[in-house]
């Protein structure tokens, strides 16, 4: 199983930063096929070959994924894409 974790320095405050994070899990519910469920500034997501958690502080995003075996080899595409789109919903 392949780890990534992504994590973000932002001054958005907690709830911004989360309301702006709706875009990137509409961005993984359509190209990987996850399921997101928030329990305030938590969420946990699952798809085939892929669970994870993010959370969502005053300062800073962090994002841990696990990757099932079929998707290890494709590790380094899914993190670049959502350093990207992390990064873009960030900016000010």
């Amino acid at each position: 199983m392949s780890s990534i974790r992504i994590q973000r320095p932002h001054s958005l405050g907690s709830q911004e930063a989360r309301r702006r994070f709706g875009d990137v899990e509409t961005s993984l519910r359509q190209h990987y096929g996850l399921t997101l469920d928030w329990n305030g500034l938590d969420g946990a997501f699952h798809g085939h070959g892929v669970t994870g958690q993010v959370h969502v502080a005053e300062d800073h995003i962090a994002i841990d994924m696990h990757l099932g075996f079929m998707l290890w080899a494709f590790a380094h595409r899914i993190r670049e894409s959502i350093e990207h789109q992390v990064d873009q919903l960030l900016q000010q």
